[in-house]
């Protein structure tokens, strides 16, 4: 029976990882790319009268640019922070079911439920959510830079433009809610079929085998009474002999207990270990993130610093270029009126 358990486990666990792996690669950008594609083509429909010389396309590259890579980003790390969740949920209902201590109904009622509760409970102490206000708002400075900045006076086709971005990023973070959800059911789907194919047909078989020992069981103790009655086995120890038979072999079933309580628990603690060392790397991979997240902030700030400078220089030598004009037309005529005067 472990067995059956763990190999459904191990079963469910890489089928879920895949459907991962799908849902980044396809359904994610596909939520993405028609967030994108309305805005642009809004955005272009409200400024089409004006001359920004800017096509639809390349409209969707520069907003690509802009939110892209970021959603993404943060849908991968919500997957990653949850399939702990995922996996705890999944393997909690395996042995339930496998123990038949739960039904496929009473597990299809539960299971979002207790899903969602372990996303809560936040296994690894982090957490990530469907909030896309921080990226958005790259997009909303750009279009400001861009686009708006040039409209003030017209504030209808501003308001108009802001709305838009908020319908954005709330079509946005609807389409990813969405998502999730269709992904929790499908979670849910792969348990259901993997329990239906591997796990009945493994206890119907088990049971069939436990049907068969029992009757031979009964077989032989029937055969066995039979030998009883007629030999009195018993009657050849005394009361003593038989007691210390009894403590012996309930001790030996203890320290066999024992033992297995011992695997389980270097089992659990190893399992501790594991974890809290993932753990670790993913705080040291974040930390990491955010220093270089840090750097890059600095560098763009020096750039646009030595940018400014740059751009002061430039003024200079234009004030500059004047002056030494008149002084060299100065220096030029007193060189011309020294020649006439020799």
């Amino acid at each position: 029976m472990i067995g059956v358990i763990e190999r459904v486990k191990n079963s469910v666990l890489l089928k879920c990882s895949t459907l991962n792996d799908e849902i980044i690669a396809k359904d994610l950008i596909n939520v993405i790319d028609e967030g994108i594609y309305h805005f642009a083509e809004d955005l272009i429909s409200l400024i089409s009268d004006l001359n920004f010389n800017l096509t639809e396309e390349e409209l969707r590259n520069k907003v690509s640019d802009i939110i892209k890579t970021p959603i993404v980003k943060k849908i991968k790390r919500k997957l990653f922070i949850d399939s702990l969740a995922l996996q705890i949920t999944n393997d909690g209902f395996i042995e339930q079911y496998v123990n038949k201590e739960i039904k496929l109904d009473e597990l299809k009622k539960k299971y979002i439920k207790e899903l969602n509760a372990n996303k809560s409970s936040n296994q690894l102490n982090m957490t990530e959510d469907l909030n896309l206000n921080e990226i958005i708002e790259k997009l909303r400075l750009y279009v400001d830079e861009n686009i708006t900045s040039s409209l003030r006076e017209n504030v209808f086709l501003v308001n108009a433009i802001n709305a838009l971005l908020d319908k954005t990023k709330n079509e946005l973070e609807n389409g990813l809610d969405v998502m999730i959800k269709q992904a929790d059911n499908k979670y849910l789907d792969i348990l259901i079929g993997e329990l239906t194919n591997n796990v009945s047909n493994d206890v119907i078989e088990k049971e069939e085998g436990e049907d068969i020992m029992t009757e031979k069981e009964v077989t032989q103790s029937n055969n066995d009474s039979k030998s009883i009655k007629a030999a009195s086995n018993f009657d050849m120890y005394d009361d003593m002999t038989l007691f210390n038979k009894m403590i012996l072999a309930l001790n030996t079933k203890e320290e066999k207990l024992s033992r297995k309580e011992s695997k389980h628990k270097e089992r659990k603690k190893e399992v501790d270990e594991r974890l809290n060392a993932t753990n670790k790397n993913i705080e040291a991979n974040i930390e990491r993130e955010n220093k270089l997240s840090q750097r890059k902030l600095e560098l763009n700030s020096k750039e646009v610093e030595l940018n400014s400078r740059l751009s002061e220089a430039e003024v200079i030598f234009l004030n500059m270029k004047p002056l030494i004009k008149g002084l060299n037309k100065i220096k030029k005529a007193e060189e011309e009126g020294g020649n006439k005067h020799e």
